[in-house]
């Protein structure tokens, strides 16, 4: 079961990708940011991890590699 307190920020309709949001690591908003650029003109939406699991892929491995 997945905890319902993690978050997402999602492009759940488009592109089926999304990022967690850790509110403890400061270099997260660049990755929020970073994902937030790239789907310009999405619907996103802040909603729990377990809405996407299995259903949108996490993206966040490939954002940090072009960020850092």
């Amino acid at each position: 079961m997945i905890d319902n307190s993690i978050m997402v920020r999602a492009c759940v309709l488009q592109c089926k990708e999304y990022v967690i949001i850790d509110p403890i690591d400061p270099n997260n908003q660049d990755l929020i940011n970073m994902f937030e650029m790239k789907h310009f003109g999405h619907p996103l939406a802040t909603i729990p991890l377990s809405e996407v699991e299995g259903y949108c892929k996490n993206v966040e491995n490939e954002l940090f590699t072009s960020i850092y």
